[in-house]
């Protein structure tokens, strides 16, 4: 990577997707190299890690901020690596592609001293949330010109997801009280509005009523996000609604209907999103409950049984007869894997363990769960998985409440993010650790978890 990736390249990017996937990438790489030196393998030939990765994602930073380059400072969803905004890009997009950037450009701007980066973020946040309804709820689709709402469907689902996530993880990462703030009452605006039974539905920002009764496979984050913001007994009922709707296929759909208890005819798929096993894993690290152990046991038999293939795993094309569809996204292997790995990997005695979390864990023989394309049976395996349950130990392995992962998986190392002299925090109010935000039920707390 330090020596061959380049940016300036002749495409245009998705700024949401680049900043996630490979803005936090780059960041986060850096942080724990500077945390566990031995991660960087420089042949004799080369010197040592100088801050390459930092000086790429910089490079990055700065082509990405000319998406902001609107009346509203409300990014355009696609931007030129090069040539900037194209005349041709569409004038609209969502909260969560716009709204999903505050933590890998607000980690940037802490690394570099060069605030450019959080307060263009910073400014789309804001102007998001200023144009929610009075029920604060925010819609689907924003035009970037003017900040009308192109769509006024508000769910928690495709389109507005990430951007609940990033309010509250934003608002730790950068010791912002007003973001935090900002998280809670769009949050408390869900959980009164957008509840049906024991769902989250899709409603109307203005009125509150019910649009539809569609669960969407990417609000399976939501349980991760109770848990953070405090709510265990919440962040569990959520994540056994959505179980059970996985049990129903041995898998979940995109979308599914808890009204009418159906796939709908355009959403039969499931293209083995990170989302639910995301959940599984923050339950698991919270509670020590073998029930999320066996849930994550139950999840990688049902791929290893119906999505394996000679090459890697397929898409399902349709839940109901799991026909396979010729694809596997990259995010299966950057997230969905290594939440199975790292659940797994946490059930572990600590000598055993072997994520980049334990760095001072040492050489020990990794436990095999599953392996090879040929199925597996589940009825032996799982009774066993558990090492210690509670008792585990956490001797070389990074604390909890020291880093947060991204939304895309990316862990931030929070004690390497510093705040430097003339940054501050947008208007926001600092926070004490041990007062402001541990006041907004217990979030520091949950959010990074405690050992």
């Amino acid at each position: 990577v330090v020596e061959s990736l380049s940016f300036d390249r002749d495409v245009a990017v998705s700024v949401f997707e680049t900043t996630i996937r490979v803005l936090g990438g780059l960041l986060s790489a850096h942080l724990l190299i500077l945390e566990v030196p031995g991660l960087y393998h420089a042949s004799p030939e080369t010197p040592p890690y100088a801050g390459e990765l930092l000086d790429l994602a910089v490079d990055l930073g700065d082509r990405l901020l000319r998406a902001f380059a609107t009346p509203t400072g409300i990014p355009v969803h696609k931007v030129h690596l090069t040539r900037g905004i194209e005349p041709k890009e569409l004038r609209t997009t969502c909260p969560a592609a716009a709204g999903t950037l505050l933590v890998e450009m607000g980690v940037l701007s802490r690394l570099t001293g060069d605030s450019r980066y959080q307060d263009a973020a910073h400014r789309a946040v804001r102007e998001i949330w200023q144009r929610r309804s009075k029920l604060d709820l925010v819609g689907s689709s924003i035009n970037v010109d003017d900040g009308s709402w192109q769509s006024q469907q508000s769910s928690i689902g495709a389109g507005i997801d990430s951007f609940f996530e990033y309010l509250f993880k934003a608002g730790v990462v950068l010791d912002d009280g007003d973001l935090v703030d900002m998280f809670h009452l769009a949050f408390s605006a869900v959980d009164r509005h957008a509840r049906w039974k024991k769902h989250h539905v899709e409603v109307c920002m203005v009125s509150g009523r019910p649009k539809t009764h569609r669960v969407s496979a990417l609000q399976a984050f939501w349980p991760a996000l109770q848990l953070q913001a405090g709510n265990l007994s919440a962040a569990e009922a959520t994540y056994q609604s959505l179980l059970d709707i996985w049990r129903k296929f041995r898998a979940l759909p995109e979308m599914y209907d808890v009204r009418a208890r159906d796939t709908l005819s355009f959403s039969r798929d499931s293209p083995l999103r990170p989302e639910l096993l995301e959940s599984t894993y923050h339950l698991y690290g919270a509670t020590r409950k073998d029930k999320y152990l066996r849930s994550a046991f139950d999840m990688l038999y049902a791929l290893q049984n119906i999505s394996r293939v000679d090459c890697g795993f397929a898409s399902i094309a349709d839940v109901h007869t799991h026909r396979l569809d010729d694809r596997m996204d990259s995010y299966f292997i950057s997230e969905t894997l290594k939440y199975l790995f790292l659940i797994f990997d946490e059930s572990l005695d600590p000598q055993d363990r072997k994520s980049l979390l334990c760095p001072g864990v040492g050489n020990a023989t990794h436990n095999t769960v599953a392996a090879g394309p040929t199925p597996v049976d589940d009825s032996a395996s799982a009774a066993a998985a558990s090492v210690n349950g509670s008792t585990v130990e956490t001797a070389g392995c990074l604390p909890k409440s020291g880093f947060i992962f991204t939304t895309e998986g990316h862990p931030i190392l929070l004690s390497r993010i510093h705040r430097p002299a003339g940054l501050d925090t947008q208007g926001g109010e600092s926070l004490d650790p041990e007062s402001s935000l541990l006041s907004h039920q217990g979030a520091l707390r949950v959010i990074v978890g405690a050992n």
